[in-house]
């Protein structure tokens, strides 16, 4: 059914026509100064004069000309495409991959068909044989060359012309692009204006409707009642402050219970919490440089694994030892020149993105620099030490400095901030691929996961005091999990995520693979802060220029994978050879480093060939705005300025909360006498994540921990300390909501949080001309995640 307040397309008339068309330049105008633009980029107002003005001057003759439209006017067109329509941060790289002398060569081709033949489709179909270019693009340039003919296939346009003045999904594909133009080519004839007149007056329509007097008047009269300003009728309306303080006459969507949840229960594995809680306390915390026996069952587990593939196991096991040595010695002659580093600012250079995209897939972490200016970081660093200052107690912070804040108001923000949210869909968007291509999973829309901040002192105040002084082993740890990963009902055993790995062939897996990953498990015994959302990549955001920050990586991701996966199958000999535990003797229940519910612990003594000492890898100097980013299967390690041993560690790769005197220090009160970093892990779209998502959505509404952070001993603490809605003691406390989302990051900010529906129209736009094959398996994505997260709204089937 079309929007009844827009003219039909065979009914309006021509003062209306001319009407809606005078109208264009402001409503340009208006979304250009709404939008802004970067420090030396055009704004949309400037952009859309070259668009129609400049570029239609040089190119829009229908003739083909000496001059050439060239690559450059093409990135001028794509970039005003972008701005006008869609952002889809890849297309521009693509774009900009073309060979200049063959990119005009192709455009000179196409435009002399069409001015011979006046075959749209014949020249459209030479376009797009342009990297980057499909037929909304192509479109796009045919019609710059010949506007009184040719229609941009712009959404709005598709949406008046074809569809009524409804919106409905567009596969961008050549039928639909020849219904447009030929409809758009009749309302240009009945009214006798031009197809470029269409297109614009089709953009307003649709980005400015008009309404007819009575509605206008009820929906004046609805205002005045309820709330001081209006939403889009097509768009559902986010929870607001409001709303969340009153949760009896507002419908909320998170607290609806769904059936179906994939809920791991640690009976049915055969493994205890009391077990393991009795084990741990024998213990005091898991930094036991011994290797720990588990049940019988991991026995088992690991037997299963092997059989049938020893021979395979052992030669690969026998490569990788090579392999590692001649790495680590390379590693250990260039320390932090290993970590591989782009500005935020080049992330659409297709010149800086080649290298650091090879340098990333080997190494597995990477810093973006700059991904928000120095300033603001700086601020959103002071701001977090002045709040942690007015408001923490001795509990706050665990013995590396890591503090139990969740909602505050830098970290709300930070997580919603557009650079954030585009450097995440670059990283995710860069490397990780499906082979499965209808898995289920979108990098396109980053789902925000409400971690914690942690500090350390630049400078001891007061001398550090550790119970175990005399230690001095290396520990270092792997995020994601510890036994699961053998497990089948964890990464899927020997068939799941490290199916290569185990059945012999390392140099084959691919830990950039997604499509395993979504189906995996890595909070089985759900330990304390365990983490069971996906993460692409655990990050974090640098508040503070750090010259020594205390972050070490193994730089290299895939070695150290198979190696520590393959280690507890492998015992050495009194001649100092390593072998495969025999068939006659079962597989023992060690696996070297890994405890139910803890995070996987890499020491030298447990795993000796990856010589921490000489491997692991400083990060370089970083300054406030930087993110770093690494693969949740990194080997790293949190040192503090004396270098205690690192204790126990949670599922995050932070510190869990154990009753131990590690560590002793005095709050730092700036950024000069503390580092300040804000954890922000990149997590994709998935059925597992919007169910999260769903659960932490409520709990930010509600002022509670995320849900992976929330045990009883937590909650009032986290309430006390930042929540976005409830009263609180603390006076120096700024009260956070769905208000200061939207206001950081807009429609984008609140999608990431569940807070608005996602946009299935957006899914076109990725995929338009780099993967349509995607755009079905990624659109089913967005409609089980609306169904999760705004089920009066969606129909899940």
């Amino acid at each position: 059914m079309g929007n009844s307040t827009i003219p039909s397309v065979d009914k309006i008339s021509g003062s209306e026509f001319a009407e809606c068309l005078g109208r264009y330049a402001s409503c340009i105008e208006a979304i250009s100064e709404s939008k802004g633009a970067k420090a030396g980029q055009k704004t949309l107002a400037e952009l859309d004069q070259y668009r129609y003005g400049e570029a239609l001057d040089a190119f829009g003759s229908g003739k083909v000309k000496a001059t050439c439209m060239g690559l450059d006017d093409v990135k001028t067109l794509v970039e005003w495409k972008l701005r006008h329509g869609k952002f889809r941060p890849a297309l521009m790289k693509l774009v900009s991959s073309n060979d200049p002398k063959a990119a005009q060569e192709t455009i000179q081709k196409a435009f002399k068909l069409y001015q011979d033949k006046s075959d749209v489709s014949a020249a459209l179909g030479i376009l797009t044989q342009l990297k980057g270019i499909g037929p909304a693009t192509a479109s796009l340039l045919l019609a710059v060359h010949d506007p009184e003919n040719v229609i941009f296939f712009a959404d709005e346009a598709f949406y008046w012309l074809c569809c009524g003045g409804s919106k409905a999904p567009i596969k961008y594909n050549l039928k639909e692009y020849t219904d447009l133009n030929t409809r758009a080519q009749a309302v240009a004839k009945r009214l006798g204006v031009k197809a470029v007149d269409v297109e614009r007056v089709a953009f307003v329509l649709m980005r400015q409707p008009p309404q007819d007097e009575e509605k206008q008047d009820n929906k004046k009269t609805r205002v005045s009642k309820t709330a001081p300003k209006t939403e889009k009728a097509d768009k559902p309306k986010a929870p607001s402050v409001s709303d969340a303080k009153k949760p009896a006459k507002q419908k909320q969507p998170a607290k609806r219970k769904r059936s179906g949840a994939l809920v791991p229960i640690p009976e049915r594995l055969n493994i205890s919490r009391t077990w393991t809680y009795r084990r741990l306390m024998t213990l005091s915390t898991f930094s036991c440089s011994d290797p720990i026996s588990l049940p019988q069952r991991f026995a088992i587990l690991k037997q299963k694994l092997v059989s049938g593939r020893e021979d395979e196991i052992v030669s690969s096991w026998q490569r990788l030892l090579r392999s590692l040595e001649e790495e680590i010695d390379s590693i250990s002659s260039s320390d932090s020149q290993r970590i591989p580093v782009i500005n935020y600012a080049d992330i659409n250079s297709p010149r800086h993105v080649t290298a650091f995209e090879c340098d990333l897939r080997k190494r597995g972490v990477a810093i973006i620099r700059g991904v928000v200016s120095r300033d603001t970081a700086a601020e959103w660093g002071q701001e977090t030490l002045d709040h942690l200052a007015s408001t923490t107690t001795p509990a706050a912070a665990t013995e590396d400095g890591l503090h139990e804040v969740y909602w505050s108001a830098a970290q709300v923000k930070a997580r919603a901030h557009p650079n954030v949210l585009s450097a995440q869909k670059f990283a995710m968007s860069l490397l990780w691929k499906s082979k499965d291509p209808n898995a289920q999973v979108s990098t396109n829309f980053p789902v925000s996961y409400a971690d914690r901040i942690r500090t350390t002192p630049t400078t001891p105040a007061i001398p550090i005091i550790t119970t175990r002084s005399s230690e001095t082993a290396v520990r270092a740890r792997v995020d994601g999990g510890s036994v699961e990963r053998w497990e089948p009902d964890g990464y899927g055993g020997r068939s799941g995520t490290y199916s290569e790995i185990f059945n012999g062939s390392w140099e084959s897996y691919d830990p950039w693979e997604s499509s395993t990953r979504i189906k995996v498990t890595s909070d089985l015994y759900h330990g304390a802060g365990s983490c069971s959302i996906f993460r692409m990549f655990n990050g974090f955001l640098s508040l503070s220029d750090t010259t020594t920050p205390d972050l070490k990586v193994f730089p290299e991701l895939k070695l150290a994978t198979a190696y520590f996966l393959l280690r507890p199958f492998f015992s050495q000999q009194s001649d100092g050879s390593w072998v495969l535990i025999p068939d006659k003797k079962e597989q023992n229940s060690i696996l070297h480093g890994a405890l139910p519910s803890y995070a996987q612990q890499i020491t030298n003594t447990l795993h000796p060939h990856l010589q921490l000492d000489r491997s692991l890898v400083r990060l370089p100097d970083l300054e406030a705005g930087d993110y770093v980013i690494f693969h949740p299967d990194l080997v790293h390690a949190t040192t503090t300025l004396t270098s205690p041993p690192l204790q126990n560690q949670d599922h995050h790769g932070h510190a869990a909360s154990f009753p131990t005197k590690q560590i002793i220090h005095n709050h730092t009160t700036t950024t000069r006498d503390a580092a300040v970093y804000m954890y922000l892990p990149a997590c994709p779209l998935t059925q597992t994540n919007a169910l999260y998502l769903c659960r932490q959505r409520k709990a930010f509404l509600l002022g509670y921990p995320g849900p992976d952070f929330d045990s009883s001993h937590r909650r009032s603490h986290a309430r006390h300390h930042s929540h976005p809605t409830l009263p609180t003691t603390a006076t120096t406390m700024t009260s956070v909501g769905v208000q200061d989302v939207n206001d950081a990051g807009g429609d984008d900010g609140l999608r990431a949080m569940g807070l608005l529906p996602f946009s299935e129209e957006d899914v076109d736009h990725h995929h338009e001309e780099e993967d349509p094959g995607r755009s079905d398996a990624e659109r089913r994505v967005l409609a089980v995640a609306n169904a999760i997260l705004f089920p009066d709204l969606y129909d899940m089937l």
